[in-house]
C-alpha cells in the first residue's frame, strides 16, 4: 500500500474574511540572457544554468532544426525540433526566430540542421530562475477593479499584474502610444503546453522580446496560462484598467504587423498546432475578450478593416494572427475555435457577463431528496437499482451529466439515469459508515470512502492507498480524484490532506487554529491546487488556485454552517453550499437557484455540478 504521509509546509493560504492580496516586487530582477553562435558541429557551453532556449538564423523559414541540452550533472535531453514564432523575426532581412522551450537548467547544448539554408544560426540562452534575486513582499491592500464605462455592464476579471509576475522594469524602454480599442487579435507564444512555471516564462519572453529582438517591451497585451490566469503583457505605465491609459486607450503594443494600433493582443502560453488550449485557458480568453468588448463597444460578430499584404481587407473584429499575415499563429486547433468564441462574446455581453459553462447542478438532502436546477434534470432510479436508504451522504453525477449516484452512510449505492451500479460496502463490515462516492472519469467505476480513511474500489477505479491503518486525529470526511483517474486525495475534518497517486500536496489546514473544521475540498482541474472550505464558510487557497471569496463575508443564515464547495469546469470559480440548501457562487460561477426549505427541516449535503 502506498501511504503518503501528510507535510505541514508554509504555504499561502488565503483566507476570505481576513486576508489582503499581496504583491510582489523583484528588486532585483537579474534576469539573465546570452546569445551567442552556434554550428552542428560544436556543442555551445553556456555561462550560466539556463531556464529557457530559443534560437534565431538567417535563411529559410520552414528550416528544420532541433536541439539538446544538457545540465551540470545528468544525461542529454531528447533531440526537440523548434517551432518558429511568427510574431517575431524580420520577413524582409529573412531574419527567422522560434519560440522558447524550457532548458531543464542546461549548461551545455546542441543543435542539428537537418534541412533548409540557415546562415548566421544563433542560441539565445535565457535564465529567470537562478541568477540572485531579492523578493520584496509588500501588503498592497485591496486592488481594485478598472471601473466600468457608460453602458459597460461586465466587470474586469482578475488580472496578475506586472509586479506580481515578476517583470524587470528596467528593460522596458521608449515612450508608449495609445489609441482607442476597436478589434482584437490571438495569438500563441510557441512554448511549451501546461508550462510549470508560467511566471518565469513571462519572464523569459520579456527579455527575449526586448533584449534580444529590440523591441521596448513585451508584444502582446495580455498573455493567459494553462489554468486560466490572465497577466498583464504590455505595460501602459499609468492608466483606468490594465493596458490603457488615463483616457481608457490601449497601449500599442508589438504583436501584428501593421495593425497594433487598437488591436488588443492576447497570446495563450503554449503551442497549439495539434493540440487545443486547455478549457481554463479558453474560458479565461472568453473573460478578459469580454470584459474589453464591453468596455470598449466592441462587436465581435461585425468586421473591421484590416491591413494585409499592404493592402486593406475586411475582416472579424477578432481574429487569429494568421488573418493578416502568412503564419501559422495561433496554431491550427485555436484558430478553429475563433468563431465559437465570437459567438459567446456576444452572446455573454448581451446578457452582462462572462459566463461558467456548468448548465446546473443538484442539491442532495440528508432524507435522500433530490432538487434539480438549470439544465440539471430529475431522472428515475435505475431500474436494477435498489431505492435510496436515508440517511443519504454523497452524490456524483455521472460523465455524461445525465444520471448521478447517492451514496447512503450503510454503504448502499442507488444509481439513477444512465448510472450503473458497480457495487457498494452495503453490507461489509465497517469500522465507520460510508461517507462519500467519487467516480472515475470514464463513469464506469468508483471509489467509496469511509469516515475512518479506509478507501474501496469498484469497476475501473484502481486503488492508490488509504489512511485505514493510521491513527488520525480526525475522522476523513472527503475524497477527490485528479484529472487523471491517477489518484487522488483525503481530506480530514482537521484540514489534513493526504495523496494518493498522481495527487500532488500543495498545503494543508492541518497546523492552523480554525474557527470550525474543515468540510470539502475541491480540486483545480487542471490539478494544480485545491481550495479547503470550513463549516463557517472559510475558504482556503493552496497551490496555483485563485481566490475569490468566501461566505463568511455574506453572513450565511443561521446555523452559520456550509457543507459542499465545488469548482466550475474552468477553474475560476466556485460554488458554496449551506446546510440551509442555500447556494453561493464565486468567479465566474453563475446561479440556477436553491432548494426551499428541505422536506422535514433537514439539512443539504452535497452539490454536484452538472456536466
Amino acid at each position: 500500500m502506498r501511504r503518503a504521509v501528510q507535510v505541514l509546509v508554509a504555504a499561502l493560504v488565503v483566507l476570505a474574511s481576513s486576508a489582503l492580496p499581496i504583491e510582489t516586487a523583484w528588486a532585483e530582477p537579474e534576469v539573465r540572457l546570452q546569445e551567442l553562435p552556434i554550428s552542428s558541429d560544436s556543442p555551445a557551453s553556456l555561462a550560466h544554468p539556463t531556464s529557457h532556449l530559443g534560437l534565431r538564423w538567417t535563411g529559410d523559414e520552414d528550416a528544420v532544426i532541433e536541439l539538446r541540452a544538457r545540465p551540470g550533472r545528468g544525461p542529454w535531453t531528447t533531440w526537440e525540433r523548434l517551432e518558429v514564432a511568427h510574431d517575431l523575426g524580420d520577413e524582409e532581412r529573412r531574419e527567422v526566430r522560434t519560440g522558447l522551450v524550457l532548458a531543464s537548467d542546461a549548461v551545455t547544448v546542441e543543435v542539428r540542421v537537418t534541412a533548409g539554408e540557415v546562415a548566421d544560426l544563433r542560441l539565445i540562452a535565457i535564465d529567470t530562475q537562478h541568477g540572485p534575486r531579492k523578493l520584496v513582499v509588500e501588503s498592497a491592500g485591496p486592488r481594485a477593479a478598472a471601473a466600468l464605462i457608460p453602458g459597460a455592464t461586465v466587470p474586469q476579471p482578475h488580472i496578475v499584474s506586472r509586479g506580481e509576475w515578476g517583470a524587470d522594469e528596467s528593460l522596458v524602454s521608449g515612450t508608449p502610444s495609445y489609441a482607442a480599442v476597436r478589434r482584437v487579435s490571438v495569438h500563441h507564444t510557441v512554448s511549451p503546453n501546461n508550462d510549470p512555471n508560467p511566471e518565469a516564462t513571462l519572464r523569459a519572453i520579456l527579455s527575449y522580446h526586448t533584449r534580444s529582438n529590440g523591441w521596448d517591451d513585451v508584444g502582446y497585451n495580455f498573455l493567459v496560462d494553462a489554468s486560466g490566469r490572465i497577466y498583464e503583457g504590455r505595460s501602459a505605465r499609468q492608466g483606468a484598467a490594465p493596458g490603457e491609459d488615463r483616457n481608457g486607450n490601449l497601449v500599442v503594443g508589438a504583436h501584428t504587423a501593421n495593425n497594433n494600433s487598437g488591436t488588443v493582443g492576447v497570446a495563450l502560453l503554449g503551442t497549439f498546432t495539434d493540440q487545443g488550449p486547455t478549457p481554463a485557458a479558453m474560458a479565461a480568453l472568453e473573460r478578459l475578450l469580454t470584459w474589453e468588448a464591453d468596455r470598449h463597444g466592441v462587436d465581435t460578430l461585425a468586421t473591421t478593416t484590416w491591413t494585409k499584404g499592404g493592402q486593406t481587407i475586411r475582416q472579424p473584429t477578432l481574429i487569429g494572427h494568421r488573418d493578416t499575415v502568412a503564419t501559422a499563429c495561433p496554431g491550427g486547433v485555436l484558430y478553429d475555435q475563433l468563431p465559437a468564441l465570437r459567438q459567446r462574446i456576444a452572446d455573454a455581453r448581451s446578457t452582462g457577463r462572462s459566463t461558467d459553462p456548468t448548465p446546473g447542478y443538484w442539491v442532495l438532502g440528508q432524507d435522500s431528496g433530490i432538487y434539480s436546477f438549470g439544465a440539471a434534470e430529475p431522472l428515475p432510479p435505475s431500474p436494477w437499482s435498489a431505492p435510496a436508504n436515508p440517511p443519504a451522504s454523497s452524490m456524483a453525477s455521472t460523465p455524461s451529466g445525465r444520471g448521478y449516484w447517492v451514496l447512503s452512510g450503510n454503504g448502499r449505492v442507488t444509481a439513477f439515469g444512465d448510472a450503473s451500479v458497480h457495487g457498494s460496502t452495503e453490507g461489509m463490515s465497517l469500522n465507520a459508515p460510508a461517507v462519500r462516492l467519487e467516480p472515475t472519469r470514464t463513469g464506469d467505476g468508483y471509489w467509496i470512502l469511509a469516515a475512518d480513511g479506509g478507501v474501496f474500489s469498484f469497476g475501473d477505479a484502481s486503488f492508490w492507498g488509504s489512511t485505514g491503518d493510521l491513527r488520525l486525529n480526525a475522522p476523513v470526511i472527503s475524497m477527490s480524484a485528479t484529472t487523471s483517474g491517477g489518484g487522488y486525495w483525503l481530506l480530514a475534518a482537521d484540514g489534513g490532506v493526504f495523496t494518493f497517486g498522481d495527487g500532488g500536496f500543495h498545503g494543508s489546514t492541518g497546523s492552523m487554529r480554525l474557527n470550525a473544521p474543515v468540510v470539502s475540498m475541491a480540486p483545480h482541474p487542471s490539478g494544480s491546487g485545491y481550495w479547503l472550505q470550513a463549516a463557517d464558510g472559510g475558504i482556503f487557497s493552496f497551490g496555483a488556485v485563485e481566490f475569490w471569496g468566501s461566505v463568511p463575508e455574506l453572513r450565511l443564515a443561521a446555523p452559520p454552517r456550509s457543507v459542499q464547495i465545488r469548482v466550475t469546469r474552468t477553474g475560476v470559480g466556485y460554488y458554496v453550499l449551506g446546510a440551509d440548501g442555500s447556494v453561493r457562487r464565486f468567479g465566474d460561477a453563475i446561479a440556477h437557484g436553491s432548494p426551499p426549505p428541505l422536506r422535514g427541516g433537514g439539512s443539504a449535503i452535497d452539490l454536484v455540478l452538472r456536466p
